[in-house]
């Protein structure tokens, strides 16, 4: 049976083929890293795009038509990758690239995987607004594995007008 592990392994081919030129997971998938586990549908991956796609009218044809060669099926926005549906999001503003730039490189049963750091976790919910990821960012800022400090800065240099001195 496969697992995530086989989906990490896939995404960095992806990125060692020069199909895309980095990634980090995001999300609820990443969430589980830094905090308590959360029920997510599918997994978000934050990618930058290589430079000769970054340009075109069809940014993930690459991702695509690697997907297809490998056999995996698409199903609406998800290429399902061993039973996993994956979202490729590319990076729709600085602070979704610095997300992935800065990403952390992370174990999952040994499989070296990309996620991105808590404190932008925070600040892409916090940026990206509703309920859901509001408590999301505060699952993480309450957990303990958010430096407060660094999220202040994010917020403050990317223009994201929310306090997290505590929760309104």
């Amino acid at each position: 049976m496969a697992t995530l592990g086989a989906v990490f392994e896939e995404l960095n081919a992806l990125k060692a083929q020069g199909v895309l030129a980095d990634y980090a997971i995001g999300g609820a998938t990443a969430t589980l890293f830094y905090a308590e586990p959360t029920r997510t549908y599918d997994l978000d991956v934050f990618i930058l795009l290589a430079p000769r796609d970054s340009a075109s009218l069809a940014p993930l044809a690459g991702i695509y038509n690697w997907a297809r060669e490998r056999g995996f099926q698409e199903d609406a926005e998800h290429i399902l990758m061993h039973g996993v549906p994956v979202q490729f999001l590319p990076a729709h503003n600085p602070l979704a690239e610095e997300a992935v730039a800065q990403g952390r490189t992370l174990d999952y049963e040994g499989v070296p995987v990309k996620v991105i750091g808590p404190e932008h976790l925070a600040a892409l919910a916090l940026q990206a607004g509703g309920r859901r990821r509001r408590e999301r960012a505060w699952q993480l800022i309450e957990s303990g594995s958010t430096d407060r400090s660094a999220l202040r800065d994010l917020l403050r240099r990317h223009a994201i007008n929310e306090s997290i001195d505590h929760e309104d």
